[in-house]
């Protein structure tokens, strides 16, 4: 597929790092553009929801104003928990998204 615009194919994952002294771990979750690899929006925090993930898809399509574009865009993930809970389908069915999922430690 080859990507010539923005806002038509979308990357979400999810990172981790460790805060020492804390012994916990916290999370980030960027939604990136594939075509100018801008980060649209992301969420960071000490846990990493589906609902999460379903609120930053939500804020990303408001940030590009996607919500009434005739052509919405597609979603790219792995197979993780919060990727396919029934919240993030939910999420991407109600704003009409595709959500194509690919296999773990391919991005």
């Amino acid at each position: 597929m080859t990507i010539e615009e923005p806002n038509k194919l979308c990357e979400i994952d999810i990172k981790y790092g460790y805060i020492p002294g804390e012994s916990r771990f916290f999370y980030i979750m960027p939604i990136i553009d594939v075509f100018d690899r801008f980060i649209v929006d992301f969420h960071i925090g000490l846990s990493c929801t589906a609902q999460d993930a379903a609120r930053t898809l939500q804020r990303a399509m408001f940030k590009r104003q996607l919500f009434d574009a005739k052509q919405k865009p597609i979603i790219r993930s792995d197979n993780g928990p919060q990727f396919i809970s029934h919240n993030f389908q939910q999420s991407c069915l109600i704003n009409k998204v595709e959500h194509e999922r690919i296999p773990c430690r391919t991005f």
